[in-house]
């Protein structure tokens, strides 16, 4: 095997591709393949990052490089190395020990195959938002973003390419273009990964720490802004079609105190602000909502605009991604036949051109200073296509803009919004590596099921197994159930729903379904209580966000997060840390009862004061309605859990009192 080094990176051969290595973190290895005589540096990480104006400042770091008969190794300063012959590329950790090994790599037409050792033993977690299962061994993924609204199979808005294994490593497929994970589907010891329409850029962490991993991957990808304090409340959205004028937003406003029920935001889906006849109305709907210390919020399309935006803001089709002859854009094929009957045609801002964004920056700065709006609500983020006729105004490749596209918008979006005194946030339900930059994401939309209350604390963990540190999503689903048995009981899915929404990063009510106060008063009594207690928890919920900015840890974590040595924690999907103090066992189905794992530490029933020493199952745990399982972690790092604590006691007696 012929190798070289030039003190930074490592040259081969391996099964006839040309490779080059190089250590670019501590127990980071970076591995690309040559097309058309060179190497390309310009992956999604460092594309997202100059795409945002940052300096990429992640060099290789300086390796020893040893060659054999036959093979060669490559050291990196922490230790970890990797060690290549003609059959396999072994990496290792810093303390000698294999952690993953290719079996091959191949070229076929646009298409690279690499096929990589599983073993028997491994989890995987990661590779973007997943409603099925977290841990997605034995699954077949196409890692491109869909909209297939209630669906949960395979389906994700926010698909990325970063395979976490539970032995303590993770690889990152850095393209943005479409990419096929077969994770020990086919054979059961085997991941096979086909990276379509662009080389190799493969990424294989080493390090062993889950955190750290995490942390690494961030520093790659980015970590996430720290989010408005407002934006960790109650958002209040759509109620279709109330929203669409200003007499509908006042009666929920009027509704909303009139029921003593605490909220932050109004997000105005429905209503169509992008029209100059439409401005006086948004601008007293902006003044009154303000005058109440609330905040405002539009809906929006991910980078359209219509005719009325050229008119307004000068963004005409020269500020537009066009079609090489000239044509608008079609659609991509994976929207919802229920929202889209057929494919449309989209003009969108070129988000690679000086001039469109001067004028984007226009559009914006309307809204966000003349009209005093604090964010947006950013959909169908899946509908940008990847098309080679597609032609944007700098030149580069339009492979792979069906995933940076939306990435790159909703960052900048947030970037404008946030320049406000009280910050601003945007939420966005699709994107894909780099989606914490946004900084919040949505999960879609559910019914308003006990299947689908499942369905997105999967996909919280998930997303947080990914790099993306908050998410939300709407309480209790988006739309009525199609099951007549939750038909019947909508109250009950309703208070399940609140009770471990109000134990997340923020309340999202939302959809075509009863709001909080047409529910009968013990409902209203009960989302009173809870939206109330999820305001007492805020303090903590700051804490903790600001360590996940800084760590890129999720605000909602798996508990293998927690402890990724305790094998009991490697397949529990329906328990959560909040944090590093609080965990949540939610009930999400019909039944009254559920079995609660507690790992390590020493824990306090967060309502009833009992104490448990942690390593143990309660079983067949009596959860009545009203009620959830939360335990606090005694002695836990939080400067402030024990004063929310505290500040909840009259609270928690009000929720106690309230169970049947």
């Amino acid at each position: 095997m012929k190798a070289q080094s030039d003190g930074l990176n490592a040259s081969f051969e391996f099964c006839g591709i040309k490779l080059m290595l190089n250590c670019t973190d501590k127990g980071v290895w970076r591995l690309r393949s040559e097309r058309e005589s060179s190497f390309d540096d310009m992956g999604a990480a460092q594309t997202l990052a100059r795409d945002l104006g940052e300096e990429y400042s992640y060099k290789p770091l300086p390796v020893n490089f040893s060659a054999g008969s036959g093979n060669f190794t490559v050291k990196a300063p922490d230790g970890s190395f990797v060690s290549a012959e003609k059959r396999k590329i072994l990496f290792f950790n810093a303390e000698g020990k294999p952690v993953r090994e290719i079996k091959s790599i191949k070229s076929k037409g646009d298409s690279v195959f690499v096929c990589l050792k599983a073993y028997k033993d491994e989890r995987f977690y990661g590779t973007g938002e997943r409603f099925d299962k977290v841990n997605q061994r034995g699954k077949k993924l196409d890692l491109y973003a869909v909209d297939r609204w209630c669906r949960t199979r395979g389906d994700s808005y926010i698909p990325v390419p970063f395979l976490f294994s539970s032995r303590g490593n993770a690889l990152l497929m850095n393209r943005y273009e479409r990419s096929v994970f077969d994770i020990c589907k086919t054979n059961g010891s085997l991941i096979r990964i086909e990276q379509k329409y662009s080389p190799l850029d493969l990424y294989v962490f080493t390090i062993g720490n889950p955190s750290e991993i995490i942390s690494a991957y961030c520093r790659l990808t980015g970590f996430a802004p720290m989010p408005p304090e407002w934006s960790f409340g109650t958002l209040v959205c759509r109620y279709h079609p109330e929203f669409q004028t200003r007499e509908g937003v006042f009666a929920m406003v009027d509704a909303m105190r009139e029921n003593d029920f605490p909220w932050d935001a109004v997000i105005l889906e429905g209503f169509r602000p992008y029209k100059k006849e439409s401005f006086p109305e948004l601008l007293e709907i902006s003044n009154t909502v303000h005058s109440l210390g609330k905040k405002v919020m539009l809906y929006e399309q991910c980078g359209r605009f219509t005719q009325n935006s050229e008119e307004l803001f000068g963004l005409d089709d020269s500020c537009a991604v066009l079609s090489d002859n000239g044509t608008y854009l079609d659609e991509t094929k994976s929207f919802n036949l229920i929202d889209n009957f057929s494919r449309k045609k989209m003009r969108c801002v070129d988000l690679t051109s000086e001039k469109a964004l001067e004028k984007w920056g226009g559009f914006r700065n309307l809204y966000v200073d003349e009209m005093d709006v604090d964010g947006a609500k950013i959909d169908f983020c899946e509908q940008f296509p990847d098309s080679p006729s597609i032609r944007f105004a700098d030149g580069r490749s339009p492979m792979g803009a069906h995933h940076w596209y939306p990435t790159l918008y909703n960052a900048l979006s947030f970037r404008r919004f946030n320049m406000k005194p009280d910050g601003g946030v945007c939420f966005s339900r699709g994107g894909g590596i780099g989606a914490q930059r946004y900084p919040f994401v949505w999960a879609g939309d559910q019914r308003r099921e006990f299947f689908f209350l499942k369905v997105v604390i999967k996909a919280a963990l998930s997303l947080g197994l990914s790099g993306v540190s908050f998410v939300s999503w709407d309480m209790a689903g988006y739309q009525p159930s199609f099951n007549p048995s939750d038909k019947r009981h909508e109250d009950r899915v309703f208070i399940r729903g609140l009770e471990f929404t109000a134990f997340s990063a923020n309340i999202q009510t939302h959809g075509k379904i009863k709001r909080p106060y047409d529910f009968d008063e013990h409902t209203k009594d009960v989302y009173r209580a809870y939206s109330k207690l999820h305001n007492c928890l805020r303090p903590y919920l700051i804490e903790q966000a600001e360590v996940s900015c800084k760590t890129g840890l999720p605000l909602m974590r798996h508990l293998f997060l927690y402890d990724s040595g305790d094998k009991r924690n490697l397949d529990i999907e329906d328990e959560y840390m909040l944090g590093c103090g609080l965990l949540v066992a939610p009930v999400l189905g019909r039944k009254n009862r559920r079995n609660i794992y507690l790992p390590k530490g020493e824990w306090i029933d967060f309502f009833t004061g009992v104490e448990y020493t942690g390593g143990i199952v309660i079983k067949n745990r009596s959860v009545p309605l009203e009620a959830i399982p939360v335990f606090v972690l005694k002695n836990s790092p939080s400067d402030c859990l024990e004063a929310v604590f505290n500040d909840a006691k009259s609270l928690i007696d009000e929720i106690n009192s309230m169970k049947t």
